[in-house]
């Protein structure tokens, strides 16, 4: 159950029509409760507060934008699905009130989860915060991809690749899961390096530990670009060194009561009953 009494609640979601309109209908509904409510353009403004619940209206990545917000602001973030797969959202769309209601009777639980930091040349300017995963990815039209990799600053070997991807537990179904990588439970606080398209066969994924520090070099010529969650958020060229480690915040999720991950992989994945 919650531990904390629920007075402040903010709405994140798409500016798409009918997204606006379902905000717009739960932010009336949480007035007339007495609950303060946020939406899309207050959260900048805020200071942080560990008793505030972002809510996301959309699909997976509208939830994973709205973590990104919860975590600045060390809130909680609770996944509505009104978008397609919904695999990380905790409620299906038709449920939104229904879901809303427990919230505000305290029938919830918090699970945190890792979440991930990458620094760029060891550069404050260049660091960046992940949920689901980071990527390394190179152009159709460009050279293989060469790095050098290091663990806990013993070298691990060098690879080449059509590019990288460093995942959390959360980020495990994502992106890293289609390279062959394993379905980590959440609760595992732990992260997995996997190579998109290895030159050699013995490339297999590698899961490290919350206290293991990753570092990669590129050692090709040309741009590669540099997804978060995603998004792109920067370019890498040769000799750029990249750091990664478990970020100082975890992700909290807000999880309603008769909700677990193994009904969720059932369900989205087709396991059966």
């Amino acid at each position: 159950m919650g531990k904390v009494e629920v007075k402040k609640i903010g709405i994140f979601y798409k500016d798409d029509p009918y997204l606006v309109e379902i905000a717009r209908e739960l932010e009336s509904f949480l007035k007339k409760k007495g609950i303060e409510v946020f939406k899309n353009g207050d959260f900048e403004k805020l200071k942080p507060d560990e008793s505030m619940i972002v809510i996301s209206l959309g699909g997976d990545g509208t939830f994973l934008g709205a973590s990104r917000i919860a975590m600045k602001l060390d809130a909680s973030v609770l996944g509505i699905n009104l978008g397609n797969f919904g695999f990380l959202t905790d409620v299906e769309g038709m449920d939104v009130f229904i879901a809303v209601e427990k919230l505000l009777k305290g029938e919830f639980s918090i699970e945190e989860r890792l979440s991930l930091s990458c620094e760029i040349n060891s550069d404050e300017n260049r660091n960046y915060c992940a949920v689901n995963d980071f990527v390394i990815a190179k152009r159709i039209e460009d050279k293989i991809l060469q790095v050098d990799i290091a663990v806990n600053g013993y070298k691990a070997g060098k690879f080449r690749s059509d590019g990288v991807v460093v995942s959390t537990s959360t980020g495990s179904t994502a992106y890293s899961l289609s390279l062959g990588g394993p379905i980590i439970v959440p609760q595992a606080h732990v992260y997995e390096l996997s190579f998109i398209a290895p030159h050699k066969l013995s490339a297999r994924p590698l899961i490290l530990s919350e206290t293991d520090v990753l570092e990669l070099e590129i050692e090709t010529d040309g741009a590669f670009a540099f997804l978060r969650d995603g998004l792109k958020v920067n370019e890498l060229k040769k000799f750029d060194r990249l750091e990664f480690r478990k970020h100082d915040k975890n992700l909290k999720i807000v999880h309603l009561k008769g909700k677990n991950f193994f009904e969720v992989l059932n369900k989205k994945f087709g396991w059966g009953s």
